[in-house]
Formats: structure tokens, C-alpha cells, sequence
């Protein structure tokens, strides 16, 4: 009898142990709970809804890490130092810095310099780089013929301005002797002011985007970015009076040279040749480059006499550098440039990127930022139509 009572209770611990192997073995086994478990915190990594798809054959009720994890006290987006390493994962954290011509993008897990009060998966926050990125891109105008000079860093806040004189030819000769090297006749300290624009997202938006996987609509992003980079091509173009920065359209020293009637056929090409004639007599060498405003660029869409091309065609044989219209350009003007960072470039300090300024209201503000200064280094390469 004694046997029997020791057997069954020897029995009753194999069955107990057996149990919680049962129980506990397939979500310790689980990659993803492996990951998660650093964090003793699944929604850092995945939405309930994931959770419940990855864990699917677990045996405590179909609920994965839910079962053995507490809800956190702020539902936010990891922190960049997380051990979370989830790949692909809505919401996952960590930060990936790329860099495409005027814009900073973060891609990856989360989004470095996101606070715990906003959830925001990294789908829905690479979507928002994304697509400022991709509109900065897009609209800026003067990048697009100007050479940039950095990024030097966000905290950069000034940069030298050297000003060169008319180009001049080499010197040949045996020995080497001449003096006559290209030296800045003066050298100036800019400031480079911030660009930004800002932007709200709604809290209501951002929890149906992850709760329920309707997209999240970014349109006031972007928008914020078009207006960024218009006011950057406005910095470019026109200046900033109260900072003493001149824009191309107004620098000291420029050629100037009047503008004619373009509704005529013809005229537009005329000018530009009297603009090139202008540049390439004072040593600057094609290729040039044509801005003008939209009313300008659309009279240049006219059959050139009897040729059978448009007038803009001929424009752009001529200036060999391209031709660009800028909405910034309020009035009729053009603008004729001899290409090449020599002449005139684009400080930047840093690139245009999201950054997260704060919840108010349960809702979150976010800014389209950027800095960076014209410097103008020669205004002899520099024609205006006016």
C-alpha cells in the first residue's frame, strides 16, 4: 500500500512538470517572444493583432506574450536603445539615418526622438519621412542648379562667404614666375538661419492607423514640406533683408540687363542671348542656366517662326544648362547664372527632416525643419532680365 501512495505521488510531480512544459515551452520557444522577453514587454515590438497571427498555435488560449506580459503604462514607440530588434515589425524600435540631396529620412525600427506619449509604428513614420523627403525633393528649385557645401550639422549656425573677382586666363610662360593666383578679395561671415515648418497629426488618426490598419493620412506633412522648400527657394532667390543676405535676384554687382515684351515670338530667345553675350564676355564659361517665373515659362511655349520648334527648345540649345520656373518669382523676371560651385553655392547645415516637437491636447506637433544660407561668391556670373 505504502508503494502504491509513493508511486502515485512520484506520478502526480511527472504529470505537474509535464504540464508546465505543455504550457510554458511554446512561447519560450517562439523567436519572437525570445525578443520580446528582454523588454518583458510584447507591445513595444507588435499590435495585439500580430501577436495573437505570430503566436497562433500557442496552447494558453491562443494569446502568446499577452498571457504573460503586463500592459505598460505608456504605449509609446520603443526608445532607440531598446534590445528590441524585431525586423518588419509595426512598431519596432531603432533609428536608420539616410540622406537623398536636401532631406534627412529615418528608417527602421521606430524613430529616434519619438517620446513615449506618441505610438507610432515605423511603417507609418518611414511613410511620413517618406513622403516629405520626397516632395523637398521635388520642389526645391534652386538646388537643382546650385552646388550645396555641407551638411555641415544642425548646429552649425554660421559659415564663411569668400567673394571672388571676374575669372582671368592662366599664365603661360617658362619658368613659373607670375603672380597670378586666385585669391578671395574679401571674406564675410553668414548666418544660417533655420527652416521650418510645422504640422499637427491627430491622436484619434494615428490610433486607427494602428489598431485598425487604415493608412495614415500625412497630407498636413506635406504640405508642411512644400511650404519649406518654397521658402528656402524665397531665401535663394530673393534674400533675407534682415539677416543682410542677398539673393540672386537682387545681389550687389550683378548684370542686368531689360526685359523685353515675351507674348512677342522671338523675344524671349533674344534676351537670353543678350544675357549669355553678357556672361561669356566677362570670362564665364557655359554652361548657363535660365530661371524664370511661371508667367515667363509658359510664353516661352510658342512655335519659333518657321521652324516647327518651340521657343523654349531653342532657349535650352543655347543656355545648355537647363531651364527652371520658380513660383517664388512673383513678378516678370529671369534670371541667367553661370553654373558651378565657383560662382555660387548653398550652405547647408542640415538637411530638411521630421522632428517631433510635443503632444498637446492628446494630439502631436511635428516640424519640417532645415537650415542653410546662398553664398554668392561671384554676382559678375549673375544676369538678371528685369
Amino acid at each position: 500500500m505504502k508503494v502504491c501512495k509513493k508511486s502515485h505521488k512520484k506520478y502526480h510531480f511527472i504529470w505537474i512538470f509535464a504540464l508546465s512544459v505543455i504550457f510554458y515551452l511554446p512561447q519560450n520557444t517562439s523567436s519572437v517572444y525570445a525578443k520580446c522577453t528582454k523588454e518583458n514587454d510584447c507591445f513595444s515590438c507588435h499590435s495585439s493583432q500580430e501577436l495573437r497571427n505570430v503566436h497562433k498555435d500557442c496552447q494558453y488560449l491562443n494569446q502568446g506574450c499577452l498571457s504573460f506580459h503586463t500592459v505598460p503604462k505608456n504605449l509609446g514607440v520603443s526608445s532607440p536603445d531598446s534590445s528590441c530588434d524585431c525586423k518588419g515589425e509595426k512598431g519596432s524600435g531603432g533609428n536608420r539615418k539616410g540622406q537623398q540631396g536636401a532631406c534627412e529620412g529615418g528608417k527602421g525600427c521606430g524613430s529616434e526622438g519619438i517620446s513615449p506619449e506618441i505610438q507610432m509604428g515605423h511603417e507609418d513614420w518611414e511613410k511620413l519621412q517618406r513622403g516629405v523627403c520626397e516632395t523637398i525633393e521635388k520642389c526645391l528649385v534652386g538646388r537643382k542648379f546650385l552646388e550645396t557645401y555641407g551638411p555641415l550639422g544642425v548646429g552649425s549656425q554660421c559659415v564663411p562667404i569668400d567673394t571672388f573677382g571676374i575669372p582671368s586666363w592662366a599664365t603661360v610662360d617658362m619658368l613659373g614666375e607670375s603672380d597670378n593666383a586666385i585669391h578671395s578679395l574679401k571674406r564675410e561671415i553668414a548666418h544660417i538661419p533655420l527652416i521650418y515648418k510645422d504640422f499637427w497629426l491627430f491622436w484619434r488618426d494615428i490610433e486607427a492607423s494602428r489598431k485598425c490598419e487604415t493608412p495614415l493620412d500625412i497630407s498636413a506633412a506635406i504640405g508642411a514640406a512644400v511650404a519649406a522648400a518654397a521658402r528656402e527657394d524665397d531665401l535663394v532667390f530673393n534674400g533675407l533683408p534682415d539677416m543682410n543676405v542677398a539673393g540672386l535676384l537682387n545681389v550687389n554687382g550683378r548684370n542686368i540687363v531689360k526685359l523685353s515684351d515675351w507674348s512677342v515670338i522671338g523675344n524671349g530667345f533674344q534676351d537670353v542671348v543678350s544675357a549669355v553675350e553678357k556672361l561669356r564676355s566677362t570670362g564665364f564659361f557655359p554652361p548657363y542656366v535660365l530661371v524664370v517665373s511661371p508667367r515667363l515659362y509658359a510664353l516661352l511655349h510658342k512655335v519659333y517662326e518657321r521652324t516647327g520648334k518651340l521657343e523654349i527648345d531653342a532657349v535650352k540649345e543655347m543656355v545648355k544648362g537647363g531651364v527652371y520656373q520658380s513660383p517664388v518669382l512673383k513678378k516678370d523676371v529671369a534670371l541667367v547664372i553661370a553654373a558651378g560651385r565657383q560662382n555660387a553655392d548653398v550652405a547647408v547645415g542640415g538637411n530638411f527632416k521630421v522632428e517631433y516637437c510635443g503632444p498637446e491636447n492628446l494630439n502631436h506637433r511635428f516640424r519640417v525643419v532645415g537650415s542653410s544660407v546662398l553664398r554668392i561668391k561671384c554676382p559678375q556670373a549673375i544676369c538678371t532680365l528685369e
